[in-house]
């Protein structure tokens, strides 16, 4: 894993190092073992590396072919690279590095883009073919790896991370009209970002550019409905499903440096320390959140799971200041507002987890892929009892457990497309009708786009128009915050369950491999779930909860800005200046549980304002 980065001037104007050096060293976080350019004239290449798949000096970048016609700069593994050596040698290649990079160039200059389909990994990168002056950029199917880009009067910019493309020179300013879907939503979806002038590249997209000038338009070479619609039938699911994901693991164990585990105690993160265990890799260490004296907390299963698997157990708490800096820390690593206290907590995880290893496993996606959340449940209400119906009529005050009263909320959309399309929110549009606000714009063109295309593949099934939509907004911000995350310690985390063969096969199968009886995950938790320990099969669903209402009003520094907050500039700026922000505090005071949803993005957002624009 690494940073890339690099830009094509216009009207030949030639491409200057100081600038690309000072948009490579923005990036040294996510790439602290080696640094290079490439210079072509009127085109610069930057990278940063990490280095976890042959360490020697040969494998850094930018990557040129033999010939110096070709040349790479990539971010991301191909877990597969191994199993094309034959192919490639047949072909006369000759090999000089044991590195995944080296493969990458080869199949690029053999197939160009028709081989991108035939890679297992994740993945962002530019190839720069000489003779023909085209530069192509790349994104994985699934947008683990970020990748930016901004045109403006001097050219193209690309960068992994939005902070080089400042470096480049662009101005830092806000995008006002995405202010509604970044507090509705959380993030702002498809290709816009939140800054002026900044896109985000589209996962499984690539574009060509030729001699500084976009050749067409955005090439989309993975489409889920469609691959899936392709695939055969699976004959036996759980079979299927357990063999696929065993070998995901194994994919994602490849690697020349130490490899550990994010583990949380819930059954999608100890199925990952299960495959690890059963394949008896040696060596592994596990990477816990300790909440001690939350109700919510999990740090007991995963120490005593570790300790039942002989894995070195890690768990480790962060309060008061830490918790103060690590916020601080994880915005600007980000550049974008954070969606939950949790990212500065997993910045402050990787850090710990740096000082051992530089690669980790996590449990991410398995949610989204499989029908894990309350929302899925509401969607897929059809597979459940009656008790739903029941709850869409009883007084929220009356219900006390927190995931039936986020379910009533969901219920209490009427519009099934509107349920659908506010999938992932902790926000609902009554709490904008009580602010006066319902008449903003919430349904933004990408997720409407993104619905429609789920309503043609999965026609009158709520459920899974859901988790297809999710897939291309939800999953995909979580992935680009994950990645972000976790490269702020040099940490490159890597997801089994985000394995294309499981996303697209799982896609093909009936809603009965969803969903029963309540039950959610029912392939995981009818494969790998029945091999784990009672303690974990038996144990409620809880999901990565932290005790949010203590570090908000029991943290001073927090507790300073929330009572302070509304004199940021952001308040000023687009909806939010009809916005009466001391009433929102005071109603938060008055009902931390009710009002905790709105008054977060309130915070996080004019908190991130005051990081990234005090600089």
């Amino acid at each position: 894993m690494c940073g890339i980065t690099g830009f094509w001037n216009k009207n030949n104007q030639p491409a200057g190092g100081k600038v690309l050096q000072a948009m490579t060293d923005s990036l040294i976080h996510r790439g602290p073992d080696a640094g290079g350019q490439f210079l072509d004239g009127d085109l610069a290449l930057g990278h940063r590396r990490l280095s976890i798949l042959d360490l020697s000096e040969g494998a850094n970048q930018p990557f040129i072919s033999p010939c110096g016609n070709f040349t790479l700069v990539f971010n991301g593994e191909i877990f597969n690279y191994q199993e094309f050596y034959p192919e490639l040698k047949a072909k006369g290649y000759k090999f000089e590095t044991t590195s995944d990079t080296e493969v990458l160039l080869f199949l690029l200059i053999e197939y160009g883009m028709k081989v991108l389909p035939r890679l297992n990994g994740f993945f962002a990168f530019a190839f720069w073919e000489k003779d023909s002056r085209t530069l192509t950029l790349v994104k994985d199917r699934y947008g683990v790896k970020p990748l930016f880009t901004t045109v403006d009067e001097r050219g193209m910019a690309f960068a992994s991370e939005p902070k080089a493309l400042f470096a480049y020179g662009i101005a830092k300013e806000i995008e006002e009209e995405h202010l509604a879907e970044l507090f509705f939503y959380r993030h702002v979806s498809g290709e816009n970002t939140i800054f002026k002038g900044v896109k985000r590249f589209l996962p499984g997209h690539y574009q060509v550019w030729k001699d500084g000038v976009v050749l067409d338009k955005t090439v989309r070479w993975y489409h889920l409905g469609e691959e899936a619609a392709a695939l055969p039938k699976i004959k036996n699911p759980l079979a299927w499903y357990e063999e696929t994901f065993l070998d995901s693991v194994a994919l994602r164990m490849i690697s020349d440096v130490p490899v550990g585990t994010m583990l949380s105690g819930g059954l999608d993160s100890t199925s990952v320390l299960y495959a690890q265990h059963q394949m008896n890799y040696q060596g592994l260490s596990s990477w816990n959140l300790k909440f001690p004296g939350f109700a919510k907390d999990e740090s007991h299963l995963a120490q005593r799971l570790s300790t039942d698997y002989g894995v070195e157990y890690n768990g480790y708490e962060f309060l008061g200041e830490n918790l103060v800096d690590l916020l601080d820390e994880s915005i600007q690593v980000n550049d974008e507002p954070l969606m939950h206290f949790t990212d500065g907590l997993l910045l402050g995880l990787s850090k710990k987890a740096k000082e051992k290893v530089s690669v980790l496993l996590t449990g991410e996606g398995a949610d989204e892929l499989m029908a894990g959340y309350v929302r899925h449940k509401v969607a897929g209400h059809g597979l459940m009892n009656d008790m739903l119906h029941f709850i869409r009529y009883v007084p929220e005050k009356w219900i006390t457990n927190d995931r039936l009263r986020k379910m009533k909320r969901y219920l209490d959309g009427n519009n099934p497309d509107f349920q659908i399309l506010t999938n992932a929110n902790e926000m609902f549009l009554a709490d904008y009708k009580k602010l006066g606000l319902d008449h903003l714009n919430l349904l933004p063109d990408y997720r409407v786009k993104m619905l429609e295309e789920a309503k043609k593949f999965h026609p009158k099934n709520e459920l899974r128009q859901l988790l297809y939509l999710e897939h291309h907004t939800h999953l995909c911000s979580l992935n680009d915050k994950n990645d972000r995350t976790s490269m702020g310690a040099s940490i490159e985390c890597r997801e089994p369950f985000l394995d294309y063969r499981l996303v697209t096969g799982i896609s093909t199968l009936g809603d009965e491999n969803f969903s029963t009886r309540g039950k959610s995950k029912w392939l995981s938790m009818n494969t790998i779930g029945k091999k784990l320990p009672d303690y974990i099969q038996n144990h409620e669903k809880i999901g990565l909860a932290i005790p949010w209402n203590e570090y908000f009003l029991n943290n001073p520094e927090l507790r300073d800005h929330l009572e302070t907050m509304h004199e940021s500039p952001l308040f000023e700026m687009g909806w939010l200046k009809y916005l009466d922000v001391k009433k929102v505090v005071n109603d938060f005071k008055m009902n931390p549980v009710k009002n905790y949803t709105f008054i977060r993005q309130l915070f996080f957002n004019s908190y991130w304002y005051k990081t990234i624009f005090a600089q």
